[in-house]
């Protein structure tokens, strides 16, 4: 215990876990990065808190790797490496005291940057969890690996450059398997590749975590990897240091086979925050089980008002499935999906505004994803809805401000809508809602034939 408080005290290992809290906690709050917004606030839930601190490892693993290549040359630069290969006492004794030093205060650093992030949750209001746990403790295990490679190559290769080149290594193979976790980047590397890293790419959601496959994958990896670094860091010889990369091969062997060949494989709901809540036929989750009660009523007379069309839904549920940006919207013929991740207006929306998105394109959503716009798709929503409630007013969801500067030709169309006979207009409402199911064809051309949204 004495050789560790002496490490603890006169090694790296304080400077290193004091760099991770100070630059991720600068990014975190000096940048407003998408941690701080929509659909996955990292003050919303401690599971995505945890993702968010994982995505952070894109730049604090370079600075624990480089670190650790800084301290691992101390003996070299003392000039005792001849000595302490004479000594009696083997090399994994004073290895471990080291490697104990740097690893923990490093995983320490890491952990106290997840501790500042739950208290944000706590502060705002969030959700607690104990989802968080494999999130942070792979997390940890990684941190721990990359001060013990640093350690290992910084004693294997005692040059001034050693540190900043592998800081920079580490860097630039972060970012690649970073990218090839992230589907809207061009990546390099194939995706299994990806979760080689021990940083994640952006969380999509509040109610979201990761696959159990991945976190078994990247445990087996970073304990293999970690092996392997403090194996490199005791070891005297040509074969010990061979060996010593066996368990690094055999942590990858295990890992890639259990690791997603999609990204949308990656992630699972929320095993806690995703659970349903329903009154009669309206559900939330418990992440928003407080907007039950203002749901509840809206949806019911949502789904009385939808019950005149044939095959009309019979459910209002939140939608918890994970998605991103490129991702169309989920649908069901049965169910009125609402969002209230991507749209977070609706965490304080009201009676009136939820029934009218529930009621818009006949309790279907736009066939784009989030992050386009189809002009004719949101035309035909507002219409349909001021056709279910008698007037025309914005859909309440997050791409009504898109419409806000010049609605005219919204007003148009359901001018339009309205000169015609009841019944063409219930067949037309119908019509519009299977081109909102299937997605196969135009729906505002299904509820209008003739001159598209601007004329």
């Amino acid at each position: 215990m004495n050789i560790l408080r002496i490490e603890l005290r006169r090694s790296i290992a304080p400077w290193a876990g004091l760099a991770l809290v100070v630059v991720a906690l600068g990014f975190l709050f000096l940048l407003s990065g998408p941690w701080w917004k929509a659909p996955a606030p990292w003050t919303g839930h401690t599971t995505t808190a945890a993702m968010w601190t994982r995505f952070l490892l894109v730049f604090l693993w370079p600075i624990v790797v480089g670190a650790g290549a800084i301290q691992g040359m101390r003996d070299s630069r003392s000039g005792m490496v001849e000595l302490l290969t004479t000594s009696s006492r083997p090399g994994w004794h004073r290895a471990a005291r080291l490697a104990g030093a740097v690893g923990g205060l490093s995983a320490l650093g890491f952990l106290l940057v997840f501790v500042v992030g739950l208290a944000e949750v706590l502060g705002h209001g969030g959700f607690v969890s104990v989802t968080f746990l494999p999130v942070i403790a792979v997390g940890m295990l990684g941190v721990v690996a990359g001060s013990w490679l640093g350690l290992a190559i910084g004693r294997l290769l005692p040059h001034p450059l050693t540190a900043p080149a592998l800081a920079v290594v580490a860097m630039v193979a972060g970012v690649l398997l970073w990218m090839a976790q992230e589907p809207l980047m061009a990546p390099i590397l194939p995706v299994r590749a990806g979760y080689l890293s021990p940083a994640l790419a952006e969380p999509r959601g509040t109610l979201v975590t990761t696959a159990s496959s991945v976190d078994l994958g990247q445990a087996a990896w970073l304990v293999g990897l970690a092996a392997t670094g403090f194996l490199l860091l005791a070891a005297n010889s040509v074969r010990a240091r061979l060996l010593g990369l066996l368990p690094m091969v055999a942590g990858v062997a295990i890992a890639l086979p259990l690791f997603p060949t999609v990204t949308d494989a990656a992630v699972a709901p929320d095993g806690i925050a995703a659970q349903k809540v329903c009154d009669g036929p309206v559900c939330v989750s418990r992440l928003h089980e407080d907007r039950l009660a203002v749901l509840a009523g809206p949806g019911k007379e949502a789904l009385a008002l939808l019950a005149k069309l044939p095959g009309a839904p019979t459910r209002v549920e939140e939608q918890v499935a994970p998605s991103h940006a490129t991702d169309r919207p989920l649908r069901d013929p049965a169910v009125v999906y609402l969002d209230f991740q991507r749209d977070d207006a609706l965490l304080t929306a009201q009676g009136d505004d939820l029934r009218r998105l529930a009621v818009a394109g006949a309790g279907l959503p736009s066939c784009d994803g989030p992050n386009t716009g189809n002009l004719g798709d949101q035309v035909a929503r507002w219409v349909s809805a001021a056709w279910f409630l008698g007037d025309l007013k914005p859909v309440p969801d997050y791409r009504a401000g898109w419409f806000r500067v010049d609605s005219s030709h919204v007003e148009r169309a359901w001018q339009r809508f309205r000169a015609l006979p009841p019944d063409v207009q219930r067949e037309r409402i119908i019509a519009m809602r299977q081109a909102f199911l299937t997605c196969e064809s135009d729906p505002f051309q299904a509820l209008l034939p003739g001159p598209g949204p601007l004329k």
